[in-house]
């Protein structure tokens, strides 16, 4: 009976632990669409239109539906490319894929800053009929 107790405890341990979970979700981050991580999108992230964008001073401003924020890009922002519109796999970004008027989903590195703070993360939607040579 002890080990089937033993077997049945680690079972629990791994399904409620969130940290091999966690890494997994950074690890694919980059193949999912704007707007479908699981347990982030319109949770932990925001989702809006690029309204301004100060390439100088690294920070960006959306639109979404109940107002907008602020974000700073630092040298520690991942930026990625959603190219499903244009039926292309994502792909790895930089700050001058950010462009006014497309649709991004930022998660704030410190949720305590979100509308406000660093980005620990942004994915930048390319939209449909956009030449990607």
């Amino acid at each position: 009976m002890a080990p089937i107790l033993a077997v049945l405890m680690g079972v629990v341990v791994l399904v409620v632990s969130p940290g091999p979970i966690a890494h997994a979700q950074k690890a694919t981050e980059l193949y999912i669409p704007v707007g479908h991580s699981p347990g982030i999108s319109n949770i932990l992230s925001v989702i809006g239109k690029i309204k301004t964008l100060n390439e100088q001073a690294r920070t960006i401003s959306i639109a979404f539906s109940s107002g907008s924020w602020k974000a700073k890009v630092t040298e520690d922002t991942v930026i990625w490319v959603d190219r499903s519109k244009v039926t292309l796999p994502n792909k790895a970004g930089q700050l001058t894929d950010l462009r006014v008027g497309r649709l991004v989903e930022i998660k704030y590195a410190n949720s305590a800053q979100r509308g406000k703070g660093a980005a620990e993360w942004i994915k930048v939607q390319l939209p449909e009929g956009t030449n990607t040579r």
